[in-house]
């Protein structure tokens, strides 16, 4: 059993708001806690800071300027209040936290732990939404979410880490190149209108069906199985494929290799930012470069390397 945090905790101090005008810029909360940061470097669009802080709590009612993705560098438990209700974490190197920007929050933890944090400027979330994907902002909302891994935000996070100790003139545009790839990334697996939307299925998906579009759509970069997805829809492999099909028109296997094509899609169209075709593959859910380009001539029609130039 986890040990419990040193009471009283601040986590049970009455609603919380979602306004905006009193967001705070989170770089200077506790600046004394930071490591390692881009925030002197100009870099414009995409920051990165690496934190480590003994126990203590943070309090954001009205949330942050910037949306703010979290890395855990270590382990702790953590305690989160949201919108979202609440959520008590055993942390471990690689565990992510989205937090949009605006987006009422609270933590408490009670050791020492240590993080990586992003922090991307809305206006060029927007932009990258309106621009790489032809997206509708007032129809885009990035969510907040917490996952055991994400492996292309984490190989994303070391990248700006090595970016930040340079610190040389090319560091930012590197760090721009990964800012579109992140916000790519973001949009389609965190926002209510990337990929499929799960508001715009017909009615006429049924719920197991819409379950496990959501469990792709999240799980689509680690290795899952059709055992996995049945799950996900409560049902058995079997008599899930066949509502699946019914429903969607593919098998789910074919929509997973399309969600992850599609994804590779958006990342090498967005500059690549440095990573090779195969670094990509990988971050995407394929085994390797010669299974992403396989199967993203098969759907695309051309190969990664084409459409790269």
């Amino acid at each position: 059993m986890h040990a419990q945090l040193p009471t009283p905790l601040p986590l049970n101090r009455g609603p919380l708001r979602t306004a905006k005008s009193g967001a705070v810029d989170f770089s200077s909360v506790r600046p004394e806690s930071v490591q390692l940061s881009s925030r002197s470097l100009g870099w414009k669009l995409l920051n990165f800071e690496r934190r480590e802080v003994g126990p203590s709590f943070r309090d954001l009612p009205e949330g942050a300027t910037e949306h703010l993705v979290f890395v855990s560098l270590g382990g702790g438990v953590l305690e989160r209040q949201s919108a979202e209700g609440k959520a008590k974490h055993q942390l471990a190197p690689g565990f992510v936290a989205v937090v949009p920007a605006g987006h009422a929050v609270r933590w408490a933890w009670n050791s020492r732990i240590s993080f990586s944090l992003l922090a991307l400027k809305p206006e060029f979330l927007q932009q990258v939404a309106q621009q790489h994907l032809g997206l509708e902002w007032d129809q885009v909302q990035l969510r907040f979410a917490e996952r055991e891994q994400d492996p292309a935000i984490a190989t994303i996070a070391a990248a700006l880490a090595r970016e930040a100790v340079r610190g040389d003139a090319g560091s930012r545009v590197y760090a721009e190149s990964l800012a579109n790839i992140l916000a790519v990334h973001l949009l389609r697996n965190y926002a209510a209108s990337a990929g499929l939307d799960q508001q715009a299925l017909p009615a006429s998906v049924p719920r197991a069906v819409s379950r496990a579009l959501s469990f792709i759509q999240q799980n689509h970069a680690s290795d899952i199985s059709l055992a996995d997805i049945a799950a996900a829809a409560h049902m058995s492999p079997f008599h899930f494929t066949r509502l699946f099909k019914r429903a969607i028109g593919v098998a789910p296997y074919q929509y997973l290799i399309q969600m992850r094509v599609n994804s590779a899609r958006a990342l090498i169209t967005a500059g690549g930012g440095g990573y090779s075709l195969a670094e990509i593959a990988t971050s995407v859910g394929f085994a390797d470069q010669s299974h992403l380009t396989r199967h993203f001539k098969k759907v695309l029609g051309v190969t990664p390397k084409q459409m790269a130039h």
